[in-house]
């Protein structure tokens, strides 16, 4: 029986650290963590049925989040701890996985998750966004992150009881769709808001569409010296009479496109990627204040035509400090670089973007810069996941699977939000999610050499 994780500890307080440097290789991106032990850990959007402690579905987005399932109950995160090897780590949680359900219970509502971080002090912190209904509002959708400590218990030192839930005023739509950790432990949340503009005479489409950069403290208070009260926010598309896309971007996403990119740089000021379901790619430098850079790109913003159903989901830096950005646009992977200040670098790719074949259906969502330079992309969606492997002017690693990238077929569907790190012996870790489980995959320069189904524990089918 998998039963619901109770907070039983509080973890040991956290010490200012370094800003990180942009020329040291991360080891794990998307929904997928590396610890300093070589454990993993991974996280995922879950819905708990009325029997106490039991997954029902798990997935976001594509899989796991109807409200058709018999006995379905509350909306839920869910956290798998794995040793090196990719077995269940009986030390984490309660035999190697953390139930989180999300207030108030019986909620039926949905919960996306787009991010998982660990800090300094071995601490895994999951964000993403759910709906939330009171007794004044109905299905409004607002940030959700959760903290759980090196051992897999709520940790009640951060939010309530280990939990933060961020609406933005009466907006409709606060959703978090990158995260990272400061050089002094704080968290930096980055997403999209808007809602229906409220004023008399104006229509219930006239959506705007804003780009939100959030900073809390290491309790999870939002960090009054950080923009203004706590949050940046940009406009990303204006509001409009008859302006259903912003409404249909925010609310619903038709075509599974929303994704944003958040990464520090060596002097801690944050640069954020996002895109509208029309528009360009959008960069945005931050300082350490909250306010937008002028130094950087057009007035703090550098802003890149790509095509339409675009998104960047991951930045990362290369060896030489300049910025990569890995994203989507229709059924093409992008991978975008510019200098530390926003130049499109022509020397890179075509032009500055690098564009490759994907699979009908599938999104990237993490990518990460090996020891040599080179530079890992996955994507996953429908039953399948693609890595592919890029050198350092942005060509395909022909060495590397078909045309540099390498394929695996899948016996189910399969979020389009996954996770990878390199392992200690360079070896690069794929997981993703289907809706009773989740698929631990690695990967040599010709294929998947190990792959895993994980099930549920005493999950309805």
């Amino acid at each position: 029986m998998l039963t619901i994780a109770v907070a039983v500890a509080a973890s040991g307080a956290e010490g200012p650290a370094n800003t990180r440097d942009p020329s040291l290789p991360v080891r794990n991106s998307g929904l997928l963590t590396l610890g300093r032990d070589a454990h993993l850990r991974v996280a995922s959007a879950a819905r708990i049925s009325h029997e106490a402690g039991r997954v029902d579905k798990l997935g976001s987005f594509l899989v796991g989040l109807g409200y058709s399932a018999p006995g379905y109950n509350s909306a839920g995160l869910f956290l798998v701890g794995l040793t090196p090897r990719g077995a269940l780590d009986p030390g984490f949680g309660t035999a190697g996985s953390v139930i989180m359900p999300l207030p108030p219970l019986k909620n039926r509502d949905a919960v996306t998750v787009t991010a998982l971080l660990e800090d300094a002090s071995g601490r895994s912190i999951v964000v993403g966004w759910r709906t939330l209904s009171t007794s004044l509002d109905a299905n409004f959708q607002v940030i959700v992150a959760a903290r759980c400590t090196a051992k897999g218990a709520l940790d009640p030192s951060f939010g309530e009881r280990g939990i933060v839930t961020t609406r933005i005023g009466r907006d409709d739509v606060t959703q978090a769709f990158a995260a990272t950790l400061d050089g002094e432990g704080r968290l930096l949340v980055a997403g999209y808001n808007g809602g229906r503009n409220r004023s008399r005479g104006r229509t219930l489409d006239d959506w705007p569409i804003r780009v939100i950069l959030l900073r809390y403290t290491v309790g999870g208070v939002l960090d009054a010296s950080f923009g203004t009260g706590g949050i940046a926010s940009r406009v990303l598309v204006p509001g409009r009479p008859n302006g259903s896309a912003g409404r249909d971007f925010l609310y619903y996403d038709y075509g599974r496109t929303k994704a944003a990119g958040v990464i520090l740089d060596r002097q801690g000021r944050c640069v954020v990627a996002a895109a509208s379901d029309d528009g360009p790619v959008v960069l945005m430098r931050y300082t350490r204040q909250g306010v937008l850079d002028s130094t950087f790109g057009s007035a703090g913003t550098v802003e890149t035509p790509v095509g339409r159903h675009s998104g960047v989901s991951s930045l990362l830096w290369d060896t030489e400090g300049r910025l990569l950005a890995a994203g989507t646009s229709d059924n093409t992977a992008l991978l975008l670089r510019y200098s530390a200040d926003g130049v499109l670098d022509a020397s890179f790719g075509d032009r500055g973007i690098r564009r490759t074949p994907i699979g009908e259906g599938m999104r990237v969502s993490a990518a990460l810069r090996e020891g040599d330079g080179h530079v890992l992309v996955v994507a996953s969606g429908n039953n399948g996941v693609q890595l592919a492997r890029y050198d350092h002017v942005g060509r395909p690693d022909q060495g590397f699977g078909s045309n540099g990238a390498l394929a695996a077929e899948l016996d189910r569907r399969v979020a389009t939000r996954a996770g990878l790190a390199i392992d200690d012996t360079g070896t690069p870790v794929v997981t993703v999610a289907s809706d009773t489980g989740m698929f631990f995959l690695r990967f040599d320069r010709m294929g998947p050499v190990d792959r895993t189904f994980l099930a549920i524990p005493n999950a309805h089918r």
